[in-house]
């Protein structure tokens, strides 16, 4: 992706006059950042690689790609940043009111006439950059996507945080999964945008159906989501995602032209498998899982590093002994089972101590048993 300078607004201009751009940047290089396109292919490459434009202003006549056509494939985009993307047409003297109306039903943002004055530029420059802004904003503080209501990125990442720092004080699994519908893109140019935004929609009711209250489900990518869950192995992860795909892949969507089902993929990571990692490096595993799942042709579920858990044959043979537990050690995890501290019992501790309470719980069932005989 390109980045421009974050302390300026960055506003892209279209047209296939060099006079028309140098004028537009001296207008308003002074306030913004102005990036510019000779024609509509390359300002549609312009809008896709960077992420920092606010405002299009794009004229209506060009060779190769002209604004109309451009106008048509910013509001047809899969991707909401783009679709939503604010575009001002730049219209000459001989684009009569019945050109303007079909431009205005198409969904651009405003209208801008030559020869136009530097005041016209900045003020809806201005007016639309602060818009285009406020809007994200708002998204971010919501902490929702708009489409699915399931968490957005920024959520996500927030909400990972703070469960992956609990996991790691106290010693407990957590899971990422990543999931994302395959072949998305042949889906969204076959079938066009209702349906694309259907699929999402339904895909995101199926997986908050089949997580639990403390898990997050949330809306990462266009086509992607993301899965954290607490408390969570590897195989947990597994069950639970095998049951998202399957019910996934049981719906039909009618296209108007034939019924088409769709494929999830998805990567999952553990902490089980990498004690050492941070958050990040947890969603980065399980990108990287996504990433061999969208390749293979037949499993379409990976896990980063399986093969760690894996032990050399030799190993396997013998089973590794259990840690020695002193009785101090069992006295100190009884006393936070008294007090409901269970996350504080370390993990190779459990063995000894669920075998003395069972024995006792064998010992007060037999004295149960011997009162009601006496």
């Amino acid at each position: 992706m390109t980045e421009s300078n974050p302390k300026k607004p960055v506003i892209l201009i279209v047209d296939d006059s060099k006079v028309i751009r140098l004028a537009a940047r001296k207008m308003m290089g002074k306030d913004y950042e102005v990036v510019e396109a000779a024609d509509g292919v390359e300002g549609w490459e312009q809008i896709q690689q960077n992420e920092s434009i606010s405002v299009v202003f794009t004229d209506m006549q060009m060779p190769n790609m002209n604004g109309l056509e451009l106008l048509e494939k910013v509001r047809a985009s899969n991707d909401d940043r783009i679709a939503a993307m604010p575009v001002i047409m730049i219209t000459g003297q001989e684009d009569n009111a019945e050109a303007k109306q079909h431009v205005f039903d198409m969904g651009v943002t405003d209208f801008i006439t030559k020869p136009f004055e530097s005041l016209d530029l900045i003020s809806r420059a201005k007016s639309y950059a602060r818009l285009n802004r406020k809007v994200a904003e708002l998204e971010q503080q919501t902490g929702h996507d708009k489409l699915t209501g399931l968490f957005n990125a920024n959520s996500f990442s927030e909400h990972g945080a703070k469960a992956f720092s609990f996991a790691q004080r106290h010693k407990v699994s957590i899971s990422v999964a990543i999931l994302e519908v395959d072949n998305f893109q042949k889906i969204f140019l076959t079938h066009g945008k209702a349906v694309a935004q259907q699929i999402i929609i339904e895909v995101s009711k199926r997986m908050a159906e089949s997580m639990r209250a403390e898990d997050v489900a949330a809306r990462t990518g266009v086509a992607r989501f993301a899965l954290l869950l607490s408390l969570s192995s590897v195989a947990d992860v597994q069950l639970v995602v095998g049951r998202i795909r399957e019910s996934i892949h049981k719906l039909v969507f009618a296209t108007g032209k034939e019924k088409l089902r769709i494929t999830l993929a998805a990567g999952i990571s553990s902490i089980e498998l990498d004690a050492e990692t941070d958050f990040a490096g947890l969603v980065g595993g399980a990108e990287t899982a996504l990433g061999d799942a969208l390749n293979s042709e037949t499993d379409k579920m990976a896990t980063h590093a399986a093969a760690a858990q894996a032990a050399p044959a030799e190993a396997a043979a013998e089973p590794a002994k259990p840690p020695e537990v002193s009785q101090a050690d069992i006295e100190q995890a009884l006393g936070h089972i008294l007090h409901g501290n269970y996350l504080d019992i370390p993990k190779a501790h459990l063995p000894a101590v669920i075998e003395r309470l069972t024995a006792f719980m064998q010992y007060v069932e037999n004295k149960h048993d011997n009162q009601h005989t006496a």
